[in-house]
């Protein structure tokens, strides 16, 4: 018996769909098992590039658990949780997490690196005139 068109089409369709959607979802994070915070660093903005934000930020924070002292990646895995927090549309926790990363400047300001302090400000008053989101 041969199937109608429109059914094989929207068969095709389905597939397709289902496809593309699998394609999309997050990847199982791979071993991070003696990893350098730089390399840890890489995966994460790996996985934010193909869309993967959750994965992203799970691996700044996890440099961040295992790298306390290094204030350097401390500091940019901050910056770069709120911006994907900003990059995900939720601005209030990325305004949150930009004013706790600027209230660590207050304290320690010389002991680290400039580059955070100053995106996290640009994009906090960004984020301020902007103003609440438009419903």
């Amino acid at each position: 018996m041969k199937k109608p068109l429109g059914f094989v089409c929207a068969c095709a369709a389905l597939v397709a769909a289902l496809t593309l959607l699998g394609s999309c979802a997050s990847q199982a994070p791979q071993s991070t098992e003696g990893l350098t915070a730089g390399e840890i660093f890489q995966r994460a903005q790996d996985a934010v590039d193909r869309g993967d934000y959750a994965a992203g930020i799970s691996y700044y924070t996890l440099c961040q658990k295992r790298y306390p002292d290094d204030l350097n990646h401390q500091v940019w895995a901050s910056y770069e949780i709120a911006f994907i927090y900003h990059k995900m549309g939720n601005n209030a926790k990325a305004l949150q997490l930009f004013n706790e990363l600027l209230a660590r400047y207050d304290k320690e300001g010389d002991a680290l690196p400039p580059a955070p302090q100053i995106l996290a400000q640009k994009l906090k008053t960004k984020l301020q005139d902007a103003g609440p989101p438009k419903s």
